[in-house]
C-alpha cells in the first residue's frame, strides 16, 4: 500500500502544524483512537532511532505489560535515556520492529494529544 502525504499536524518531535505529513497508524487510548501523523523530518528521526537499536544488536524480546516500568530510553519528546519507561507498542522501519518505550510525562503528553483529537462526547 502506498502512503499519501496530506496536510496536517506532526504528532512527533517537531509538533509543527499545517505541513505535509504521513499517517503512521492509530494511537489507541481508552476505547478511542486518533491518527498518528508525522512529517518527513520526524519520520527520518524515527527511522534513525530504529536503525540505532538494530545496529546496537538489540533483539526485540517479548514485551512486558505496559503497566510494568522497565529501564530504558524515552522515544518521545524528552528523549531522556536510562529511566523508567512503559511500553507503548512497536516502531517499524524497513521491515524491522523494535519496542517503543516512553516515560510517564511524555505518555501524558501523548494522551492529551489523543484526547484533543477525539470527538467530544457529552456525558
Amino acid at each position: 500500500m502506498r502512503r499519501r502525504w496530506t496536510i496536517g499536524n506532526c504528532w512527533l518531535w517537531c509538533e509543527r502544524t499545517a505541513l505535509p505529513v504521513l499517517w503512521l497508524g492509530p494511537v489507541l487510548w481508552e476505547g478511542g483512537n486518533a491518527p498518528l501523523h508525522a512529517c518527513e523530518g520526524c519520520i527520518r528521526h524515527l527511522e534513525r532511532k530504529v536503525r540505532g537499536v538494530l545496529i546496537r544488536g538489540a533483539t526485540p524480546s517479548p514485551a512486558p505489560e505496559r503497566s510494568q516500568p522497565v529501564p530504558g530510553d524515552c522515544w518521545l519528546w524528552c528523549q531522556r535515556i536510562a529511566l523508567p519507561t512503559l511500553l507503548l507498542g512497536t516502531a517499524e522501519s524497513a521491515g524491522h520492529q523494535v519496542p517503543l518505550h516512553s516515560c510517564e510525562p511524555c505518555i501524558h503528553r501523548l494522551e492529551d494529544k489523543v484526547r484533543a483529537a477525539l470527538p467530544y462526547v457529552p456525558a
